[in-house]
């Protein structure tokens, strides 16, 4: 698991919130600087945490027709199943459960037709059950997740404590450590010299 910091938990949800949001903007909010936050920001995306910039549409006001996919299938061939309906287009989220009843579920959108000719264009093998389920009202509810309060925890480089407040960061060797205050920072900074003058 990476480990954040209080800044890389800032950073993270304000994109969530808005990602056409400028670096200006988000240092602002942060109370530090521009290049702290392209450099974070570059940092996340380098460690995978951060995928993509991307866009949310509403569907339903280009008049694209969306539905839920429920496919009921043995256990053998959900992840077949599950690859097969990756590769199509209409299918924009999809998610497998550990349910007995209900093996695959996703959400479908685009040209209705199509919507329901999903189902001619897999692999049907092993399926027990099959349905398509026209969405009549979307309702959306904001899809980030509330970062601040999730459970991401940073221990101390030096002490193991758990940082609570701001850590303070520091890089040794292209590596970067967080410290809950400046005396493990510094006894830390000591034991990593005397390791290296002994090697």
């Amino acid at each position: 698991m990476v480990e954040l910091d209080n800044l890389d938990i800032k950073i993270l949800t304000q994109l969530q919130s808005d990602s056409r949001k400028s670096y200006q903007e988000i240092a602002r909010h942060c109370l530090t600087s521009v290049p702290t936050i392209k450099s974070r920001v570059d940092r996340l995306l380098e460690l995978g945490i951060i995928r993509k910039f991307t866009l949310d549409i509403d569907h339903s006001k280009l008049g694209i027709a969306e539905a839920i996919l429920i496919i009921n299938a043995k256990p053998l061939a959900v992840n077949r199943i599950a690859e097969e309906l990756l590769k199509l287009e209409e299918i924009k989220e999809l998610y497998t459960t550990s349910d007995s009843d209900v093996a695959i579920v996703s959400r479908i959108a685009g040209d209705m037709q199509h919507i329901l000719t999903v189902q001619d264009r897999i692999n049907l093998t092993d399926v027990n059950d099959i349905r398509v389920i026209p969405v009549k009202n979307p309702y959306r509810k904001d899809a980030t997740i509330p970062l601040a309060s999730s459970s991401i925890t940073l221990s101390c480089a030096y002490c193991e404590r758990k940082v609570t407040g701001d850590a303070i960061r520091k890089k040794f060797n292209d590596k970067d450590y967080f410290f809950c205050c400046t005396t493990c920072q510094g006894e830390f900074e000591k034991k990593y010299t005397r390791l290296l003058t002994n090697a």
